[in-house]
């Protein structure tokens, strides 16, 4: 049975892990624990685990902020589930719990992106519509 529970400080090293299945893309990798720790502080920001077997197995974050236009708007980050337990639902789990929080938020809307095309049908599943929009990035 897969849980998922709010991201607390001990799970830093385990998301660590996922986060690096993730992208090879991290910013002062050094510093990611110290990061993922205080994640588990939220903001306005919440970070989730999904756990199995005592085994943390999934991650996915939600930030919120506010737009003038649009009201308070959210955007979901990080979405990872361990290579070895894909398939078994924690992705959804995790979007479901995600999204649940958005609910009570009352956020206008959620965005998300993604390049993986499997991700993106578990994404249409949970509602979301692609939109032609281009993403620009500056680093």
């Amino acid at each position: 049975m897969i849980e998922v529970r709010k991201l607390e400080k001990r799970d830093a090293l385990q998301v660590a892990d996922l986060v690096k299945q993730l992208t090879q893309n991290i910013v002062e990798p050094e510093n990611l624990i110290q990061r993922l720790e205080e994640m588990a502080e939220p903001k306005d920001y919440q970070y989730f685990v999904a756990v199995k077997e005592g085994r943390v197995i999934g991650f996915a974050g939600l930030a919120w902020y506010p737009i003038p236009s649009k009201g308070l708007t959210g955007w979901i980050e990080e979405v990872v589930v361990d290579k070895e337990h894909r398939g078994q639902g924690a992705g959804q789990a995790l979007m479901a719990n995600l999204l649940e929080l958005a609910q009570k938020l009352s956020l206008s809307q959620v965005k998300l992106t993604t390049a993986d095309p499997v991700a993106l049908h578990i994404y249409e599943k949970c509602g979301f519509m692609k939109k032609d929009e281009q993403l620009l990035v500056k680093k």
